[in-house]
């Protein structure tokens, strides 16, 4: 089964542009599943999170970013431990999580967070810290990705059952890695296709959604990228696709488009035909 979603629910005008902004609900009618990355800022109430899981059909899915914090992209409030924090994390994800609308917790690492013997084990302690989740791990830095060890990491995140995130980006050196589609998990698969703009994803400093992810995929890249999804598709129950390139709302269309390719057909409501391109 493929499920294609964006990241966030409310920055896609040309999903419904009658709309003057979208609501989950109105998202929902249209994709599967949603990346939020509101936890890596800050935490919500689970009052917050209930409402959530009440707006959405019984199938649909939240991808949850975890604070960064937990990924080493910020240091720890003053007496706080990463225990404390993953354990805060829980009780704001509960609502989400009882309703069984969790689809993966997602670790996104920093480049800087290399392959080595202390962040391997910062791996195994994160999932301790979430026992009953389905973990989703993105790195960052290519050596995890370098052949000589890429054996050994696959047979590590098995034994984890962590899901190594296939991702597509542009290609700057080290600090950036290979869309290498690895299966680390046969329940599920997941990709983040972040755009190929090497200029502004290499800028120090220009690290926003307004650089980053400038960038719309061609035809030709889609069609690419379905038939790598397609293969990874037959070996594994579950494959979770999402469009980040949104700097310019190109995400929506891409990924409608991309449903087409895999044979889903999404449609926004009211749209039989849609040109995208």
């Amino acid at each position: 089964m493929d499920a294609i979603g964006l990241t966030t629910w409310s920055e896609h005008p040309h999903l419904l542009p009658n709309l003057k902004k979208l609501a989950l609900r109105d998202y929902a009618e249209v994709f599967p599943i949603v990346e939020l990355d509101t936890f890596f800022y800050g935490l919500k109430a689970p009052s917050v999170t209930e409402k959530w899981a009440l707006q959405v059909p019984e199938e649909f899915k939240f991808i949850l970013k975890v604070p960064r914090e937990l990924t080493w992209q910020t240091e720890l409030a003053v007496n706080q431990t990463y225990e404390q924090l993953f354990q805060d994390f829980l009780k704001t994800i509960a609502p989400i999580q009882q309703r069984g609308k969790v689809g993966g917790i997602l670790l996104q690492f920093p480049p800087d967070f290399t392959l080595t013997e202390t962040t391997l084990n910062y791996l195994k302690f994160a999932r301790k810290q979430l026992p009953e989740l389905p973990i989703l791990l993105e790195l960052r830095h290519r050596s995890w990705y370098r052949p000589e060890f890429q054996r050994s990491l696959v047979t590590l995140l098995r034994e984890l059952q962590i899901t190594i995130a296939n991702i597509d980006e542009p290609d700057v050196g080290e600090e950036s890695v290979p869309l290498v589609p690895l299966i680390t998990t046969p329940q599920l698969s997941f990709w983040r296709f972040h755009g190929r703009n090497a200029e502004n994803w290499a800028k120090k400093g220009f690290g926003s959604k307004k650089g980053r992810t400038l960038y719309r995929y061609s035809e030709p890249e889609l069609v690419e990228l379905a038939e790598k999804v397609q293969q990874v598709s037959r070996q594994v129950d579950r494959n979770y696709i999402i469009f980040n390139n949104n700097a310019n709302f190109d995400a929506a269309d891409n990924a409608l488009r991309f449903s087409e390719l895999l044979g889903l057909n999404y449609r926004a409501p009211g749209d039989e035909q849609l040109d995208l391109f």
